[in-house]
């Protein structure tokens, strides 16, 4: 199966997990207006499998994190230049 979907945060985004101990599976929930995401683990698919995919997400979140950082600061760099051009 494959599928495809876009989320889109903003300032209202909220970003919440709930731990449950040992007794079952954290859930990571990203709500905005008007949609949401929900990140959870099944029983059919080995903890294994879970663990690969959070640490394989949390590798590609701080990627995410260094690229968006570059370009933010890529962005004040070319406004302080149009700014000093003035």
């Amino acid at each position: 199966m494959t599928a495809s979907m876009a989320f889109y945060a903003d300032g209202n985004t909220t970003i919440r997990l709930s731990q449950y101990g040992t007794t079952r599976t954290p859930i990571l929930t990203l709500d905005g207006e008007d949609h949401s995401l929900t990140v959870s683990a099944f029983a059919r698919v080995p903890i294994a499998d879970h663990l690969t995919f959070a640490r394989d997400l949390t590798a590609a979140c701080a990627d995410y994190v260094k690229a968006l950082e570059t370009y933010a600061a890529a962005q004040a760099d070319s406004e302080k230049e149009r700014n000093e051009e003035s």
